[in-house]
Order: C-alpha cells, then structure tokens, then sequence
C-alpha cells in the first residue's frame, strides 16, 4: 500500500520513525523541507503493509525518485508505481533490486559520526558563491558525475541554502578558491556530504582531504552524522584513509 503525504499528518515524524542516521531518509526529510508536498514537482509518499504498518517512503523531484526501503517492502508493488510515475531516476539502497529496465550504477555509502583528527595551522573554511562553486564542480567532471546546467544548479542550490537543506563549504589558497564540497541533503541528525572537489592546479597538496576533514567535522560538532554516497571502485583508499566506514550500498536506475 502506497499513501500519499497529503493525506498524512505529520509526514516529517512519521519518516523519522523509520529509522535512525539512514542517508536515504535524510535526503527525503531534506528535500522535504525544502520543497512543501503543495508544489507540483515534487511528491512525498509512505509504504505500508496490509495491516497498515509503515516499512518505507518515497520522495519525487521531478522525475527522480528517493526511496527508502526495508525487508517488509513490496518492491513490486513500488516498481509498478514508478513506472507508472513517470520515473527516469530512482535512488535506493543498493540490497533491493527493483523491476526496471535501462542503466543502473551503484557504489558504497560511507559515514562517520566521530571527529576526523587534523593537524594545526589547517585553513579555515570559508563560503564560496554558487557560481564560483559550480566552476570548481565543473573543471571536475568525470565519468561517474555530470553537473546540471548551471540556472538549475543556481535556483536548487539558492532555494535550499535559504531553507538551511544545504551548505556550501570552500577553502581558499592565495585568493583562489582550491577545494569546494557541499552537503547536498540534511536532516536533523545527519547530512549527505558530496560534489567534494580540488581544482587540478591544486591536487596532490592535500586540499581535497583538508576540506572533507573540515566540512564533515563542522557537521559533527552539530551532532550530525556525515554520509557520502561513492562511486564503485572510486577514492576507496582517500575516504579510508580519513577514516570513514562502510554502512551500506546504493544504486541508481536510470530508465
């Protein structure tokens, strides 16, 4: 069973509930409280068994999809539903596989909820604008990353650094701007770090460790619990090192 949050009091605690620290219902609760159920873009449900009892929920933004799943889910029943829903992009946890054709990639969740020990005389953080952000974002595309335009980058990320979903984190060397990360998603108890990146003028200085370092241990002084979603066989060793561990899987559908 599939209940729409408008027909829910209380979406935001009833989602908590679920489960404590999870990355998957950070980025609902995020987007959540960014972006009200009222707006046509977005959508917001909870899954349930027969008898009525929660096991999971679901996020819409546009045509990508956030869920949060459990053993007690009933994956076809969801797969049915965002067939049905139009769905291009769907993100889950990485032990579910869902009933959909097309692309998939997949990696490891990572987290860390003690402070990352650094060294002294470290450079302070400071916050970059958008704009400089997406530059640095964009001199690092791969394979495994392709930033959006940057007017759909500009209003996501101005909307939700006013609702304090998001922040911006740089570190600047000689006036330039030589590391940037984000948190893309936050709750109350955890944020999703990501779009970590070092401008290639200052790779092998230590500044992508720098700002991780420094960005996951403001969170954690927050009581926060850092999440970063990895790509397969990607920086393994650099988040090892830092001293984050594995907590799970996820997977992307592309359809």
């Amino acid at each position: 069973m599939i209940r729409s949050a408008h027909g829910i009091s209380g979406y935001p605690a009833r989602v908590r509930a679920l489960a404590d620290n999870d990355p998957f219902l950070c980025r609902i609760l995020s987007l959540y409280s960014s972006y009200p159920p009222e707006l046509a873009f977005v959508d917001y449900w909870l899954t349930a068994d027969d008898s009525g009892k929660t096991n999971g929920a679901i996020a819409r933004n546009g045509s990508n999809f956030i869920l949060f799943l459990t053993g007690e889910s009933d994956l076809q029943e969801i797969s049915s539903f965002l067939r049905l829903s139009g769905a291009e992009g769907v993100l889950c946890d990485g032990r579910f596989t869902l009933d959909f054709s097309g692309k998939t990639a997949d990696g490891a969740i990572l987290k860390r909820s003690e402070p990352i020990p650094g060294k002294s005389g470290e450079p302070a953080l400071c916050k970059p604008t958008i704009k400089a952000a997406y530059d640095l974002i964009v001199k690092c595309t791969d394979d495994s990353f392709t930033p959006p335009a940057y007017d759909d980058f500009y209003v996501d990320v101005n909307h939700k650094l006013r609702h304090g979903a998001m922040r911006l984190y740089g570190i600047e060397e000689s006036g330039t701007l030589a590391a940037v990360a984000m948190t893309v998603a936050e709750s109350g108890d955890g944020a999703v770090l990501g779009a970590v990146a070092c401008d290639p003028a200052f790779r092998r200085k230590g500044f992508g460790s720098k700002i991780v370092r420094a960005a996951s241990n403001a969170l954690i002084a927050e009581g926060k619990t850092v999440f970063l979603h990895r790509a397969k066989n990607a920086n393994a060793a650099f988040y090892q090192k830092l001293g984050f561990s594995n907590c799970g899987t996820w997977r992307e559908y592309k359809i």
